[in-house]
């Protein structure tokens, strides 16, 4: 499973994404919402994970697997 960055978190609303610190894993969640500047995001409450604020000011990366690479990867 090959993971890409992505810089822009606006279109990722609805998506299984990894969210990562100074290369470190932080959670996996589906994006709840982002703010239109696409400074910040939500990952959805999932089980005992609480909606999660994600700031981009903070440090925060967004990876994810593209669907026509590995369909069902995040299953």
């Amino acid at each position: 499973m090959t993971l890409h960055k992505q810089d822009d978190w606006l279109p990722l609303v609805g998506e299984m994404v990894q969210i990562r610190i100074s290369g470190r894993f932080v959670r996996t969640g589906v994006v709840d919402a982002v703010t239109i500047d696409d400074g910040i995001l939500w990952l959805a409450a999932d089980g005992v994970n609480q909606r999660r604020l994600i700031s981009k000011a903070d440090g925060y990366e967004v990876w994810m697997t593209y669907k026509w690479e590995a369909a069902g990867a995040w299953r």
